[in-house]
C-alpha cells in the first residue's frame, strides 16, 4: 500500500486539505477574538456552515458523485482555499459568515467524492487498509490544524493565517489536478 505512489500522494493532499478545512474549527475563534469578536459571534457565524450543509449537501451529493471525482475534488479544494483567503478581509459577523459560506460550498463539493477516490484507488482486497491510511490523513489534519494554525496566527496575524490557508488549499487543489489522470485511469480499471 505504501508503494502505491498515487495513494500516498492523495493521502498527503488530503492531509493538507484537512489542515486548511479545520482552521474554521480551531483558529478561527482565536482570530475573531483578536478582532474583538466574541464567542457568540463565532457561534453564529460558524452555524452557517452546518445550516448550508444540511440544506445543500443532500441536493447535490448524488449529482457530484457522478462527475469526475478528481475534478470535483479540485473544485472543492480550490473553493475552500478561496473561502479561507477571503477571510483575511473579514472583520464582522456578516463578513465572517459570508466567507464561511464560501468555504462550506467547497467542503460540500469535496465531501461528495473524497472517500470515493480512495475506493477508486484501492484494490478490492486492500480497501480496508487504504481506508485506514486515508483516515490517518484526516486524523493528521485534525492534529496539525491547531498546531500549525496557531503558529501562523502568532507569527503573522490573521492575514498570514488566512492567506497561508489559501496558499495551502490551492497547493492541495493543484496536487489533486496533477493526480487526476492517474486516478481516472485507476477508476476505469476498477469499473
Amino acid at each position: 500500500m505504501l508503494r502505491d505512489r498515487v495513494m500516498v500522494a492523495y493521502v498527503l493532499i488530503t492531509l493538507v486539505y484537512t489542515f486548511v478545512l479545520m482552521q474554521g474549527m480551531t483558529t478561527m475563534p482565536l482570530a475573531m477574538r483578536e478582532q474583538g469578536l466574541g464567542p457568540q459571534v463565532y457561534g453564529l457565524a460558524i452555524a452557517a456552515n452546518g445550516v448550508l450543509i444540511i440544506i445543500v449537501q443532500p441536493l447535490v451529493n448524488a449529482w457530484l458523485a457522478r462527475r469526475d471525482h478528481s475534478l470535483v475534488m479540485v473544485a472543492g479544494a480550490a473553493t475552500v482555499a478561496v473561502g479561507y483567503g477571503l477571510t483575511a478581509l473579514a472583520g464582522s459577523l456578516w463578513s465572517y459568515m459570508a466567507t464561511i459560506l464560501v468555504w462550506s460550498v467547497g467542503e460540500i463539493v469535496a465531501a461528495s467524492v473524497i472517500q470515493a477516490v480512495v475506493a477508486d484507488l484501492a484494490p478490492p482486497h486492500l480497501r480496508g487498509r487504504y481506508g485506514g491510511l486515508y483516515g490517518l490523513a484526516w486524523s493528521g489534519g485534525f492534529l496539525l490544524a491547531p498546531l500549525g494554525g496557531t503558529q501562523l496566527l502568532g507569527l503573522g496575524g490573521t492575514s498570514a493565517l488566512w492567506l497561508g490557508c489559501m496558499a495551502l488549499g490551492l497547493v492541495a487543489a493543484l496536487g489533486q489536478l496533477a493526480l487526476a489522470p492517474a486516478i481516472r485511469r485507476r477508476r476505469v480499471l476498477a469499473v
